[in-house]
């Protein structure tokens, strides 16, 4: 949702400088009466979905996906058809064709699977003529980056645009390489020799740093897509293999997080809609990517609606891609048991260790798909780049009126623009997708999975930290009310998450801020709660007694504590008012205690200490499971006295690859199966002894 302020902000502001606002108050402590609930809910989920025989290999899924993509009027299926040598229906692309004209935002994601069409139409000829014209003069008319003349809509820097943009200029300069296009000027070599050196260093940083969107479950979907089409169709060969290791690398993501048939964990950017769900009738949607996953790896399921997948399609008719057979054994290993740490991006403030300023362009490329647009050591430059080349503020900050703000601020508290972003960093920097380092728990009852200690108290966008599941329904989270991205269950202000095995405490504490910025959070209507996402209607039974709440989804436990008072909002969530609050999940199952009775009962019998402090709050849990479990806001997380590893963490590090961060070789090992992927050397070599 796109942020609207008042056109009378300034007013207000000089009004709310004499008002003092009051923070609110913690409710007090009460002991809540005991409730049960109890669902008669099926084993499994199949009537609601199109199942196939889980043996099926890679070959047998990829056909099934081709055979029901075909029949698909849906935009990125036409691709589909013109690999199965189909006439495809010209009328699906009709909007397509205007956005791309138009220069619409999100134009990029068409225009990726447009090129796809045309150069696998080079092989099959099934295009008429007249449409295929019409296709070519899209292409050449299109504008493929910012440094491009005349207006757009479009958004070209956050990570996935970037490699999208980036990878079609290539593609488009590689299919009509003497021909001029019209918005540029340029001919299409011109436009290879501009997009290669950006297409690699996109490829180069993802290997390096890791996503800054990371584990991204909308996203990561335009990502494959764009790599999926270098792999096939760049004429660079090193360009090409760089490009099939970085889908290799985001397969291994989904082996180690998938989870029951979701990708069960946390997210950098995702939406409410992939979140929350009200019933059987009404459920939360998959991962974007969900049919790329089961075709690859064979996690999840195929669903008949997903047939016009646009990372899907890409690999179903990609023959150069060639999925090496550990990355599915790896999924099918870790099944039973994975404990898997991982780290992407890294922090503003390191950037110079890292070898990145803050003040060129080249440097700008790098911060701007973080979000850190607007952080205080980038927004002077990020306003000069912009009047260099006529960026429009709104693509860039979604609404020019914070850059009047921020201005406004600068005056009055008489600081730098830069200065007064640094003081407002609750949100310009809560904002930038800063250095996460990821942990998932998974058993065959359950998956525990956050971002450690990311980022505390300060205000997000579309940031997911931390997610509790025992199926694909039955899923539990907490978030607190905010962000810029207007979602009432992602995003919002961030917890201090510390996870261990089964074990998670998150806390919350919204400091009160300036007043300037107070106003702006009551104007976008950010409430001061807490929410924990609990759905009775997934769960066979749910208990709720004190401050804990239990769930039970067949053999799979689950058990909430909420530190603060909680009150039921449809039968979803558990909303505590005010700006902190602490909570405890715990996970069990079957094999840990035998009846879910024994579960709760053991849970009832802990000891909990919580004690308010200035900031956050000092915790004690004596866990049935892991024994005594103590944290604060600040200093380490300690589990019987040991400090638990909350970052930062290597690049990937689990039973099948351990690999330092900031390094260009990833090597996987499983059984006789290895896999080195050598970005310095573009090497990517399968073994099997």
């Amino acid at each position: 949702m796109k942020i609207e302020l008042k056109k009378h902000f300034k007013a207000l502001i000089v009004v709310a400088i004499l008002i003092i606002v009051p923070s609110l108050v913690s409710t007090p402590s009460k002991i809540i009466p005991s409730r049960r609930w109890v669902n008669d809910l099926p084993e499994n989920y199949d009537f609601l979905r199109n199942s196939y025989d889980a043996t099926l290999g890679y070959d047998a899924r990829k056909s099934v996906y081709l055979t029901d993509s075909n029949k698909s009027d849906g935009v990125y299926a036409q691709s589909t058809r013109v690999y199965l040598n189909e006439s495809v229906n010209e009328a699906s692309y009709q909007s397509s064709l205007d956005k791309i004209n138009n220069k619409k935002d999100t134009a990029d994601f068409r225009m990726g699977s447009m090129l796809r069409m045309m150069y696998l139409d080079n092989k099959t000829n099934v295009l008429e003529s007249s449409f295929k014209n019409q296709l070519k003069s899209a292409i050449l008319g299109f504008k493929y980056w910012y440094t491009e003349p005349n207006d757009d809509a479009m958004i070209m820097w956050t990570e996935n645009h970037m490699i999208l943009f980036h990878s079609c200029e290539l593609l488009a300069g590689q299919l009509y390489p003497s021909e001029i296009f019209t918005n540029s000027g340029m001919n299409g070599s011109q436009h290879v020799d501009h997009a290669l050196p950006l297409v690699n260093r996109w490829l180069d940083w993802r290997a390096r740093f890791g996503f800054s969107e990371w584990h991204s479950d909308i996203y990561y979907e335009e990502d494959l897509a764009a790599l999926l089409n270098l792999v096939e169709f760049a004429q660079d060969n090193d360009t090409a293999t760089k490009a099939a290791m970085l889908v290799d690398i985001l397969a291994f993501d989904f082996a180690n997080n998938y989870f029951k048939g979701i990708y069960a964990t946390t997210n950098g950017r995702t939406d409410d809609g992939k979140k929350v769900g009200t019933s059987l009738s009404d459920l939360p949607s998959r991962a974007s990517f969900a049919e790329f996953a089961w075709i690859l790896l064979g996690v999840g399921h195929h669903e008949v609606s997903g047939s016009s997948s646009m990372s899907a399609v890409a690999l179903c008719t990609s023959d150069k891609y060639v999925p090496p057979p550990i990355l599915e054994a790896i999924a099918n290993a870790s099944l039973d048991y994975n404990e898997h740490k991982e780290r992407n991006g890294i922090n503003i403030a390191d950037g110079p260790s890292y070898g990145f300023g803050y003040e060129s362009e080249d440097d700008l490329m790098f911060w701007w798909p973080m979000s850190t647009l607007a952080a205080g050591s980038v927004i002077e430059h990020t306003l000069n780049l912009m009047e260099t080349y006529d960026i429009d503020p709104d693509l860039i900050f979604e609404d020019e009126l914070l850059i009047d703000l921020l201005k406004f601020a600068a005056d009055l508290y008489g600081m730098s623009l830069s200065e007064v972003c640094t003081f407002f960093k609750e949100a310009t920097q809560g904002v930038a997708l800063e250095e996460a380092n990821t942990y998932t728990y998974r058993t065959p009852y359950y998956q525990l999975s956050g971002a450690q200690d990311h980022q505390k108290g300060l205000m997000g966008m579309q940031e997911h930290i931390w997610q509790a599941s025992l199926d694909e329904y039955a899923t539990i989270f907490t978030n607190s009310h905010g962000g810029f991205r207007g979602e009432d269950h992602v995003g919002g202000f961030k917890p201090r998450a510390t996870l261990y095995k089964n074990v998670g405490v998150i806390q919350y504490d919204r400091l009160s801020q300036s007043l300037i910025l107070e106003l702006v959070y009551a104007i976008l209507e950010f409430k001061d709660i807490t929410q924990a996402y609990f759905p009775l209607w997934a769960f066979n039974e749910v208990l709720q007694q004190d401050k804990w709440i239990f769930g039970r989804r067949l053999d799979s436990y689950v058990a909430l504590y909420s530190n603060e008072v909680t009150e039921w909002e449809d039968d979803l969530f558990l909303t505590s008012r005010g700006k902190k609050n602490a909570y405890i999940v715990e996970l069990g199952s079957v094999d840990d205690y035998g009846s879910f009775d024994n579960f709760t009962s053991s849970i009832l019998a802990t000891q909990v200490n919580v004690k308010h402090l200035s900031v956050g709050y000092s915790i004690e849990y004596l866990s049935p499971t892991q024994g005594l479990v103590t944290v604060a806001w600040d200093g380490p997380m300690k589990v019987n006295g040991a400090s638990i590893d909350l970052g930062s963490h290597p690049r990937f590090d689990n039973d099948f690859c351990f690999q330092d961060f900031n390094t260009l070789k990833t090597a996987l090992q499983y059984g006789s199966m290895t896999l080195e992927l050598d970005f310095e050397n573009a090497t990517r070599t399968y073994t099997e002894l």
